[in-house]
């Protein structure tokens, strides 16, 4: 009788001792995924630009929205935040240099889903720098830089870049392009509590829905009809 007492005391030993393993297991399992979220998270591009508030409210947009130093593609394809007039040429002629007709079905999609979010509202009344086709609206050197860093980045760097983070960088380069404008609209935005997002940036109509009192609808994209 003492031997089967010890025999089963070791069996419920062994079953514990399994059951511990088991525990101890999936809790390993469980804090590497997290800590695999958190590592993903923390190496993804942010969709908005970041504001530092010092009370100078156009200072703080100039600091914010005016991009300064090189992008991460700038070595590859020769440009710099800092030298946008150069820049803006080498980036204008990627848009022949990568035809749309180049692009695949998904690369095309990406294309014009990023590109029809964006404008050269400032010197030109198209709504957009393509239409929902892919086909140019604006012939303006602003314009083929939007479409050539949009359609290099999707066609060479397709899994490194989300859309929001190309419209977002485009974004950068039109605040290049236009200063005192984009400015002027990222200090609309922060006057009425908005986040420096590329939807709001690239609101044609984001100043008159300010002084009209309509923050709700800022960052509503109008819709696409058609080519001009």
């Amino acid at each position: 009788m003492a031997e089967k007492g010890k025999s089963g005391s070791s069996a419920v030993s062994v079953l514990v001792l399994l059951t511990a393993l088991v525990f101890v297991f999936n809790q390993w399992q469980i804090f590497s995924v997290a800590g695999q979220i958190t590592s993903d998270a923390g190496s993804e591009k942010s969709t908005k630009l970041s504001v530092k508030r010092t009370g100078d409210l156009v200072q703080d947009a100039i600091k914010a929205v005016v991009p300064s130093g090189t992008p991460v593609y700038g070595a590859e394809l020769g440009v710099s935040f800092d030298d946008p007039v150069n820049s803006l040429n080498i980036l204008a002629k990627l848009d022949r240099a990568v035809p749309t007709e180049s692009l695949t079905a998904e690369e095309k999609a990406r294309f014009v889903n990023v590109a029809t979010k964006i404008s050269c509202e400032f010197c030109c009344g198209a709504p957009a720098v393509v239409d929902q086709n892919g086909r140019s609206l604006c012939g303006c050197a602003h314009a083929a830089s939007f479409k050539g860093l949009s359609k290099y980045l999707v066609k060479n760097h397709p899994t490194e870049w989300t859309d929001e983070e190309i419209l977002l960088e485009l974004t950068k380069w039109k605040a290049l392009y236009y200063p005192k404008n984009m400015v002027e609209k990222a200090v609309a935005a922060l006057e009425n509590g908005l986040e420096l997002t590329p939807a709001v940036l690239n609101d044609r109509d984001l100043l008159k829905k300010v002084k009209a009192g309509d923050s709700t609808s800022i960052g509503e994209l109008p819709t696409m009809v058609g080519g001009c």
